[in-house]
């Protein structure tokens, strides 16, 4: 069984979450942005090549949406309904809802994701970019949990911006996640 990534069958209404996804502000995934990460003791930065560090420092064109608060879910049914089914099923109210966006003719630096221990993606636009592994290798998906973090990268997403919505799931280790994400 691969501990990097599990292909999960989930149905989403990507039109309605695409729509949902523009009531949010995004701001790119840099060093800048990650710094509240860094005051928890995680530093963003150790696991970085010294030539992906500059990368990270000013790159723009990989964003996060800010984290879905009680409020913003208010406008949003069909992220509201897969975040309350995951906390649901996993019995844990450490899980956030973003949405990520790549533009075309960029990649992402090879990284593992701080103060995230999965993650659930769902494509929503954009081809199936693989997501590369540094242990495990290459895999596509439409709708997955990944072990985030493991160290991983994005390459080049080649013929048009990608969207992906995200179930970052704090405090739990991807086995017990797979375990448990088909139990109702």
């Amino acid at each position: 069984m691969n501990n990097s990534i599990h292909h999960i069958n989930f149905d989403i209404d990507k039109g309605m979450l695409i729509k949902e996804s523009s009531y949010c502000q995004f701001v790119p995934i840099n060093s800048v942005t990650l710094r509240h990460i860094q005051r928890g003791g995680k530093r963003f930065s150790d696991h970085l090549k010294k030539e992906d560090k500059n990368w990270w420092r000013r790159q723009d064109s990989w964003q996060a949406s800010t984290n879905a608060d009680n409020e913003l879910l208010s406008k949003m049914p069909e992220t509201a309904r897969i975040l309350s089914i995951f906390k649901e099923r996993l019995k844990t109210n450490e899980i956030e809802a973003n949405f990520l966006t790549q533009k075309v003719g960029t990649n992402v630096k090879m990284h593992a994701d701080v103060g995230t221990a999965c993650a659930i993606n769902f494509l929503l636009k954009g081809d199936e970019t693989p997501i590369m592994f540094e242990e495990d290798g290459t895999f596509y998906y439409k709708n997955a949990l990944l072990n985030v973090s493991k160290k991983h990268m994005v390459p080049e997403q080649r013929s048009t911006d990608r969207m992906l919505f995200k179930l970052r799931i704090l405090n739990m280790p991807f086995e017990e996640v797979r375990e448990k994400i088909y139990v109702n």
